[in-house]
């Protein structure tokens, strides 16, 4: 299949390893009937027909290519529906139903609005709007389980820690019929076009009274493992449903360890300031501007905005005007184009440029008025990397520029500049990491993301609090960052030794 047919379904494809696994567990219990309610190539029925299993299958699929791909290769009795499942009526009860669903965010759900009320009235389920397509595949299956029936979903771990999340575990926690989450580590990436961490709903069709919490750190791991087995031997991996709290991220269910670090010193970071988005444009290509494309066109400085388009362009801690020029010095990005401001013949004609390039056509600048407007934010003093790999990238923006949304602006509230560079040197700290970690989401591959709010409901330093002797020792190091040209390491360790002391937790 071609990836921009699969990236627009939302499909990824499942290890046979894995699928054997699943497969495996929904038959346990003698099913008679069993359904992929999202068949793609059709790897969940044959291991049902690897395994032996005499169930009368049906499978469900909707893409043309994925049709023609299964009926290829198809080998054994099945029924398959050419059908949206999300469509598709059966009155049917099934005993098995394994699934990996589409995993296409809610922007690419056709008729999301109407499937949303359709929930709502069928099944009790009121998703917000942001749900990802992969859920309502999940709730559809849950109310299709008969009675005693194994339901069991891969589907992104996204959705245990994110906002449009909180309705989906209210949900299960309503149903009680979860009976465990398999989340495997965010190194682990079973899905090579897809950037996410997964994980397995092992799911029947029973009332229980707890849930497991199980980590896997590899594929190989799992080839001798049985849900079932695993359970009934280790029941401290298991959460009573009375202390599962749907508002919280649920990524604390599977540590073993204490999660919640007890510190001192710590306040939340709402009272500081607020973390917000950077700008988004609704089409780069049109509004970032580098000084090949500014001289092309002939723009009028008025319309060119001062704005860091990509996180990897910044190599250093503190970004300043001297960095600034340098990355406009090599063609880079540097500028947004403020169509607002067009005054000249060449403004007004780069607008025009941007309609034939049917810039003003995309989901934001469509609903934008001018669609050549920006976002009126101002420039943040601090820079939080929004994906992160190990350290969190934190940069102090001291050339005053905008940011697009490869990184959240941290905004503070009535803090000096003196305080700013503090607060700056205190989220370098491998300290800081720690803290504002137990608010990360897992993606595949070892990537960590941070939404604005994951950071605003976090814990930071009081900066108000700490003595003079302190402040001067970090602004000292402060300097030192300024002057370094390269490795900040050594630095790195002496604020995360001043730091660590004050907040005692390490």
């Amino acid at each position: 299949m071609k990836k921009t047919v699969q990236k627009q379904f939302g499909q990824f494809f499942t290890d046979p390893l894995i699928a054997r696994l699943m497969v495996r567990w929904a038959l346990k219990k003698n099913a008679k009937n069993f359904l992929d309610p999202a068949v793609g190539p059709g790897i969940f029925p044959q291991m049902a027909n690897e395994l032996g299993a005499k169930v009368k299958k049906t499978v469900v699929e909707y893409e043309p290519s994925m049709i023609a791909k299964f009926k290829e290769g198809n080998k054994y009795s099945v029924k398959l529906v050419c059908s949206d499942y999300l469509a598709f009526d059966s009155e049917t009860k099934y005993d098995a139903i394994v699934c990996n669903p589409p995993y296409n965010k809610f922007q690419a759900i056709p008729n999301r609005d109407l499937y949303r009320e359709l929930f709502s009235k069928k099944y009790g389920a009121c998703l917000s709007g942001y749900t990802n397509q992969c859920i309502y595949f999940l709730v559809k299956s849950i109310n299709e389980l008969s009675v005693g029936g194994r339901c069991c979903y891969i589907v992104p771990y996204e959705f245990l820690n994110t906002g449009y999340g909180v309705v989906v575990k209210q949900y299960l926690l309503c149903k009680r019929m979860l009976r465990g989450i398999l989340k495997f580590d965010s190194t682990t990436n079973l899905f090579s076009d897809a950037i996410t961490t997964s994980c397995i709903l092992f799911i029947e069709n029973r009332k229980f009274d707890a849930c497991y919490f199980i980590n896997s750190s590899s594929i190989s791991d799992l080839e001798a493992f049985d849900f079932d087995d695993f359970s009934a031997k280790h029941s401290t991996f298991s959460r009573k449903y009375e202390n599962l709290d749907c508002n919280e991220k649920w990524i604390k269910y599977f540590e073993q360890k204490k999660q919640n670090i007890e510190c001192e010193n710590l306040i939340p970071l709402s009272l500081v300031g607020k973390v917000k988005r950077g700008i988004a444009t609704g089409s780069n290509t049109f509004f970032s501007l580098n000084q090949t494309r500014i001289k092309e066109f002939k723009l009028s400085s008025r319309t060119c905005v001062p704005c860091v388009s990509k996180s990897p362009d910044i190599k250093s801690l503190i970004f300043d005007k001297k960095e600034f020029e340098k990355l406009y010095s090599m063609d880079k990005k540097v500028f947004l184009f403020n169509g607002e401001e067009a005054l000249t013949e060449n403004d007004k004609f780069y607008i025009k440029h941007g309609e034939e390039m049917e810039a003003n056509k995309g989901f934001l600048t469509s609903h934008r008025t001018p669609w050549y407007a920006l976002e009126n934010k101002p420039p943040a003093p601090i820079w939080v990397s929004v994906f992160n790999r190990g350290n969190i990238k934190v940069v102090r923006n001291e050339a005053g520029v905008k940011n697009l949304t490869t990184f959240h602006g941290l905004y503070t509230n009535g803090l000096t500049e003196q305080e700013i560079n503090i607060l700056f040197c205190y989220l370098l700290t491998p300290t800081a990491n720690r803290i504002l970690k137990q608010n990360k989401r897992e993606y595949g591959d070892g990537l960590d993301k941070f939404e604005p709010n994951d950071l605003n409901n976090s814990k930071i330093i009081d900066i108000k609090n700490l003595t003079g002797d302190i402040k001067l020792k970090v602004l000292t190091c402060y300097e030192e960052l300024k002057k370094s040209n390269g490795d900040n390491s050594v630095v790195i360790r002496k604020l995360d030794d001043i730091f660590s002391d004050v907040v005692k937790a390490f």
